[in-house]
């Protein structure tokens, strides 16, 4: 993207650094926190937790703002963002919410394997509502006129963005007549509602064991590596859902590497850059991919795991340009099922039992 280019990145080797972030040049350094990850909270919020929560969606939105400010061409991916951090606060999604069971004993997420049930309306009404965000100013791309049509499918297009199935997304796409990939872009943001109602009613179940790469509750790589607290533990963050795990800091969260002479991190050297304390790629040379890393004293909020990835693009400049990439995407079995509505339910039953025909 234009304006994005660094000037100049340096790599450092765990086993080699110089630099004063101890953390990753520590090869012995382990995270010491023992137990579940799950930190209980009270079922109703105290008046101080409801302004911090004010406090953060104020937070949010200047952060949108600014990237909406600093790069115009952002702005309907930044305006679905918000929309979608929004729509969150519906009930539908929690009450839409699959039972599961512990499943990290077997290394599958959580949300593999499950059967969503939910009215039709909802969906309907989301996606129309984020494929008109998505097309704003992108007449080119007929979305609105895919979804009267029935060319494009609001609940095939859930479907497959829960699963993040990119094979099916391209499919919807081409129905559709989108040839710019834009249902690669929101795929992802349309499955965020449902997905964080998933992460908020799973998070008891996963284990602090767990081990692996990818997210325990959708499956999802990390977006985000967080550096966290006063230790230093390694933490990482799910772009999908906001899921966060634990994990050793020599070791790619990708391939499994533990070497740490294939093990690297980029750090921005270009004046007025954070830091390389606060914030660098994580890279890894036998699969070549990376993971942005940043540091926290407090854990990042799951809603703002989005926004930060998008904030620190930068750092996948730096990345792409020196030949890393993201791993694709991990397709996992999710199954869509429509249901009839409450209200609708209680309607058919009242023309049944007044005689009416439905």
């Amino acid at each position: 993207m234009a304006g994005a280019r660094e000037p100049m990145s340096a790599i450092i080797r765990p086993g080699r650094c110089r630099s004063t972030r101890a953390l990753t040049c520590t090869a012995g350094l382990r995270p010491t926190a023992k137990g579940s990850a799950v930190t209980p909270t009270s079922a109703a919020p105290t008046l101080r937790e409801r302004d911090n929560s004010m406090a953060r969606e104020k937070r949010d939105e200047a952060l949108l703002s600014t990237l909406g400010a600093e790069h115009a061409e952002w702005r309907p991916v930044l305006a679905l963002v918000n929309a979608a951090l929004h729509e969150m606060e519906r009930a539908v999604w929690a009450d839409s919410v699959p039972a599961r069971e512990h499943s990290a004993a077997t290394g599958e997420p959580l949300l593999s394997g499950t059967t969503i049930r939910i009215a039709p309306g909802p969906v309907h009404r989301w996606v129309h509502r984020a494929m008109t965000i998505a097309g704003t100013g992108a007449s080119a791309t007929p979305f609105a006129d895919a979804l009267a049509g029935g060319t494009l499918d609001p609940m095939a297009l859930f479907e497959a963005a829960v699963a993040e199935d990119p094979d099916r997304l391209d499919d919807l796409a081409r129905a559709a007549g989108d040839n710019r990939g834009v249902l690669r872009v929101v795929g992802p943001i349309v499955a965020m509602p449902m997905l964080h109602a998933c992460r908020k009613a799973w998070t008891p179940l996963v284990s602090a064991a767990w081990a692996e790469g990818y997210c325990p509750i959708c499956g999802g790589w990390p977006a985000l590596a967080e550096a966290r607290g006063l230790d230093g533990q390694r933490r990482l963050r799910c772009g999908r859902c906001g899921g966060d795990w634990r994990t050793e800091w020599l070791r790619c969260p990708f391939c499994g590497e533990r070497d740490h002479e294939h093990l690297g991190s980029l750090v921005s050297q270009g004046p007025g850059q954070r830091t390389p304390e606060q914030q660098t790629v994580d890279v890894c040379e036998r699969c070549r991919h990376y993971v942005k890393a940043v540091t926290t004293l407090a854990p990042m909020r799951p809603e703002d795991v989005v926004l930060q990835d998008l904030a620190t693009l930068v750092l996948d400049v730096v990345a792409l340009e020196r030949g890393y990439r993201r791993p694709a995407a991990k397709e996992r079995p999710v199954e869509v099922i429509a249901t009839p509505s409450r209200l609708r339910a209680l309607f058919r039953l009242r023309q049944r039992a007044t005689g009416r025909k439905p």
